[in-house]
């Protein structure tokens, strides 16, 4: 494992909402349910460490998937577009000022650029929101 991490640990609310995920991930690790509940009590280091490799994995996963994010702000929205390897970020105040900008990154980044949002309190946008917001981009281009 490497020293830099990237990401957050999940918090054990989270992980109680992906217990079914952490389960399958302990089994890919060659640990069944009974392992686990001994390495839970009297590992303490172990359960860290495979903490925090499913935490990676959970996070590498689902950035990986999102391309839009959303956030009300004190009535501003902003909206960010993620490619490969580039975010676009439209901001809109409430008198309907636009603002925009753009931040290129390494592709290897692009994970940790959306989980830094999501961190913020952006929220992905369902996918019926995509072409509303591909027009919303393209037309302040």
């Amino acid at each position: 494992m490497s020293d830099v991490r990237r990401y957050r640990a999940l918090t054990r609310e989270e992980l109680e909402g992906l217990e079914l995920e952490f389960a399958r991930f302990l089994a890919s690790q060659g640990m069944p349910a009974t392992e686990w509940a001994r390495v839970s009590s009297e590992e303490p280091g172990k359960v860290e460490a495979l903490i925090w490799e499913f935490s990676t994995m959970f996070w590498e996963t689902t950035t990986s998937r999102l391309t839009y994010l959303e956030r009300n702000d004190g009535g501003d929205q902003w909206y960010f577009k993620f490619g490969e390897d580039s975010a676009q970020l439209l901001r809109i105040d409430p008198e309907g000022t636009q603002f925009r900008g753009a931040k290129s990154y390494p592709q290897e980044a692009r994970g940790q650029e959306v989980f830094l949002i999501l961190e913020q309190g952006a929220t992905p946008v369902p996918g019926e929101r995509h072409d509303s917001l591909d027009e919303l981009f393209a037309a302040a281009h």
